[in-house]
């Protein structure tokens, strides 16, 4: 009886690991579609209704988890999303007194924090498909921003990067990187400004996902004066995105909003699928696949996710009549302000 027991366990543990493992590789081959969860309580996140569209959709998330809250909860939602055969995306925010976000003074507390999580998956019997590492500059402003970029301390900083990377590697996860669009002109020039102001060499590394915020409603918020309408914006997203799938290939994703107003900064948003729907449009005219909104909790304070789930599977690729000379401009200053970065490096 013993022997049976022993038997039927190991095959238990067999077919489980190559569910999984086939599973990982769907993830892996995309294309992936997303919506990120930084806001809405993980209990909101397990109700039913809403994992039943998700699933319906094959709509993913990617879920912001702070320090408090590898707790039952998440526990609770791992289980929901397992037994729909969704995936969680990863995504891990330091300690407050550490930092929070993943950058060149952060690395190694990053690196030790990982340590963290996957102790917190292995005890609650949960498997991580991915990680997203939250590449972003450390508090203190621009002036700090711009004094703590340095060409000596990058081969130190690379270095750091990709032992996250095998950090995440040696637990079977992904690793996804994410970063500003800006950054893909450093790729395309072979500088680093854009990299180094805003927090490391998070397009110099080799994720398996590059994934950029390309919150075009930003874009109109700051720049309205100068002529940036959400048309210009939509263009700018095309635009980067093009450059992202010839620099990344299928490893390009990307990231659109923003839904909601956060800790209450943003006041031009997407508050309808209609709105946001163009946005994902002119990223699938560049041919990128792997597409996200930001963020859950404007999805849900809008009404009728199933309609916004709807837009980001079903919307085709397409591109604004107006903008694209203003998008244009955009890019021009952005290319100018990282060779000045380069320089100041």
């Amino acid at each position: 009886m013993k022997k049976w027991s022993i038997l039927i366990a190991s095959l238990l543990v067999f077919f489980s690991s190559a569910a999984w493992a086939a599973s990982l590789e769907d993830l892996k081959r995309g294309p992936v579609l997303l919506v990120t969860a930084e806001y809405t309580p993980y209990r909101d996140l397990a109700g039913p209704e809403l994992v039943a569209l998700l699933k319906k959709y094959d709509i993913q998330i990617c879920l912001c988890v702070r320090e408090d809250q590898l707790n039952d909860e998440l526990d609770n939602l791992y289980k929901a999303y397992e037994q729909a055969g969704l995936h969680i995306l990863f995504w891990p925010l330091l300690p407050k007194k550490d930092g929070l976000y993943v950058n060149k003074e952060t690395a190694e507390k990053y690196i030790s924090y990982l340590e963290v999580i996957y102790g917190w998956a292995e005890k609650h019997n949960h498997k991580i498909d991915a990680v997203v590492v939250d590449v972003e500059p450390g508090s203190g402003g621009f002036k700090k921003m711009v004094k703590d970029m340095d060409k000596k301390s990058w081969p130190q900083a690379m270095e750091k990067f990709s032992r996250i990377i095998q950090k995440i590697h040696g637990h079977d996860s992904l690793a996804i990187g994410v970063a500003f669009p800006f950054v893909s002109d450093d790729k395309r020039r072979g500088t680093h400004g854009w990299e180094d102001l805003f927090g490391g060499p998070v397009a110099s590394v080799d994720w398996d996902y590059l994934a950029v915020m390309m919150y075009t409603s930003w874009f109109v918020q700051m720049l309205k004066s100068a002529g940036m309408t959400f048309d210009a914006a939509h263009w700018v997203a095309y635009d980067y995105s093009v450059d992202l799938k010839n620099l990344w290939g299928d490893k390009a994703a990307v990231a659109l909003g923003v839904t909601n107003p956060g800790e209450g900064k943003e006041t031009v948003i997407y508050d309808s699928p209609e709105k946001i729907a163009p946005a994902i449009a002119a990223v699938r005219e560049a041919g990128v696949r792997n597409i996200g909104i930001y963020d859950m909790k404007g999805i849900l304070a809008a009404g009728d996710p199933e309609a916004w789930f709807k837009v980001l599977k079903d919307t085709p690729p397409g591109l604004p009549k107006k903008g694209k000379l203003a998008a244009k401009n955009f890019r021009s200053l952005v290319r100018a302000a990282g060779r000045l970065l380069e320089i100041l490096r």
